[in-house]
């Protein structure tokens, strides 16, 4: 099967049409990523429509080659102007532009640049390696376990996501509300509509999850618009490669296999992300290194290990998302949109019964490094001219293409209603501290939540004693119980040091 999944992948990209698909994403996620402010997530939301129009095989392809690209795009103005196009590449910021200060920008995008396909290569068949084995366990799922699932995906997500545990529980407790409006799941019946005849089949799912993240963070960014200083001296559109010795040779072989195995692993936690990833590794590598006082201050070691852990996360977020239907990122519930848009029914049977999916990510992370390898030297210099970019004029766009990009769909301006509506919804979550993130993840897991609730209590006499203490979903409510307290600790820790700073900052009475 392992050997069977590249296989297929390969078939894949035998298709020119995917091909050009994925250049498009690759390109698409270089730009998005070296935009300040944009990010992977609402990359993916302004393709959406798109994918609605493509297969299935080349959707998936071309989404995963956004997510590549945006890894490597976010380093770029972090490098060059001292600005993160995303947060995994905060670390980035501090080596980097150092670097570039110091007249050695080359170096610096040199190892960005190595950094980001190798921790991509290498971590597509750690990827595949996990995810094979973990998807064959869904055989022995049925409702209670599945239950028992979604339950720890919500959980998962909104412990690592969420600066507040409240706050995030009450923004899943959202997103499943809005999962009961229109036809009930198991008897078919209309409830939670008021009246409202256009909410009798429900909420459109891609429009209220294409609010949530893309249409709130766009309207906050609106009141966010700023310009960064450009420095004179050393910009130029033709970047070259540096050579391996110059950047330091064999001794950046630990960081790049060790960030992509953490970076893979911390992926795979759902909510985690390449943020934590970054971080984790970053620290990791200070450690391990031989030279720990240049971090921060110009280490080439440090790039490279932060680079490859930001986008093996891409492979590692694919791990939950594929294997046991819970999106490990925000970029994750909008793929998941994309093929419940398409028919796909998200959970643990997904590969199994469609295994073309798997074949598609793979080709499409593949196929996206691929492309980089080639051109994304020369691509980082274009993106130069990209930063300078009023960002005005990218929010009003992106507005302008979600807006439209929804009402395409379906012709339903409904469903353009339903996006405004929730880009309000989402934008005050950002404002007040909520997790637009959480409340969508519950959207795309509410029905099957609920349905397996339902049948797993016809299977067990009605009986919650009965459910509960299944084995399987006895250990996986056992996981939650632990990422819930968790991150009530982790919560906790803050509070307490957040009071401990202010009292040493307001010194002695």
């Amino acid at each position: 099967m392992f050997f069977d999944a590249f296989i297929g992948a390969f078939e894949v990209l035998l298709d020119p049409t995917v091909w050009l698909f994925v250049g498009l994403g690759a390109f698409w996620g270089v730009f998005i990523g070296a935009m300040p402010g944009i990010g992977t997530t609402l990359g993916y939301a302004l393709l959406l429509p798109l994918t609605f129009q493509l297969p299935a095989v080349t959707s998936v392809a071309m989404l995963l080659s956004v997510a590549v690209g945006s890894q490597f795009g976010n380093s770029i103005p972090a490098i060059l102007v001292g600005v993160p196009g995303g947060s995994a590449a905060v670390m980035t910021v501090m080596d980097g532009y150092s670097l570039f200060k110091q007249g050695k920008g080359d170096i610096a995008l040199g190892a960005s640049y190595l950094g980001a396909l190798v921790g991509q290569v290498l971590s597509i068949p750690l990827f595949v390696a996990l995810v094979i084995p973990l998807a064959q366990l869904a055989y022995i799922f049925q409702a209670p376990e599945l239950f028992a699932m979604y339950t720890l995906g919500i959980a998962a997500i909104v412990a690592i996501a969420s600066d507040s545990m409240v706050k995030g529980l009450v923004s899943a407790a959202l997103g499943l509300l809005v999962g009961l409006i229109g036809l009930d799941p198991i008897t078919g019946v209309v409830r939670f509509t008021f009246s409202v005849s256009a909410l009798r089949p429900g909420l459109d799912d891609a429009a209220v999850i294409i609010g949530l993240l893309a249409g709130g963070e766009l309207l906050r960014s609106a009141r966010q618009v700023f310009q960064w200083p450009m420095e004179a001296g050393g910009l130029t559109s033709r970047i070259r490669l540096p050579s391996w010795s110059k950047m330091g040779g064999r001794d950046l072989v630990p960081p790049l296999i060790g960030g992509t195995i953490i970076g893979t692993l911390v992926g795979a936690i759902p909510g985690a992300g390449a943020t934590p990833a970054a971080l984790i590794t970053y620290q990791q590598a200070k450690l391990w290194s031989k030279h720990p006082e240049e971090f921060g201050k110009g280490s080439v070691t440090g790039i490279i290990a932060n680079e490859a852990a930001q986008n093996a996360s891409n492979s590692g977020e694919l791990i939950p998302t594929l294997a046991l239907g819970i999106p490990g990122s925000g970029s994750m519930v909008i793929l998941l949109g994309a093929l419940i848009a398409q028919g796909f029914v998200p959970g643990p049977f997904l590969i199994n019964r469609d295994p073309q999916l798997l074949y598609a990510a793979i080709a499409g992370l593949l196929g996206g490094t691929i492309l980089l390898a080639i051109v994304g030297m020369r691509i980082a210099g274009w993106m130069l001219r990209a930063v300078r970019i009023d960002r005005s004029v990218m929010i009003i766009t992106s507005i302008a293409v979600v807006v439209l990009g929804v009402y395409a769909l379906k012709s339903s301006i409904n469903d353009v209603i339903v996006l405004i509506v929730f880009s309000v919804v989402g934008y005050f979550m950002y404002r007040y501290g909520f997790s637009p993130a959480a409340a969508a993840l519950a959207v795309i897991l509410s029905r099957g939540f609920e349905a397996s609730v339902r049948h797993g209590l016809s299977l067990s006499q009605d009986s919650w004693l009965v459910m509960l203490s299944r084995p399987i979903t006895a250990g996986l409510l056992a996981v939650t119980a632990l990422f819930l307290v968790g991150g009530f600790w982790k919560q906790y820790r803050n509070w307490r040091r957040s009071n401990a700073d202010a009292l040493a900052a307001a010194g002695p009475d």
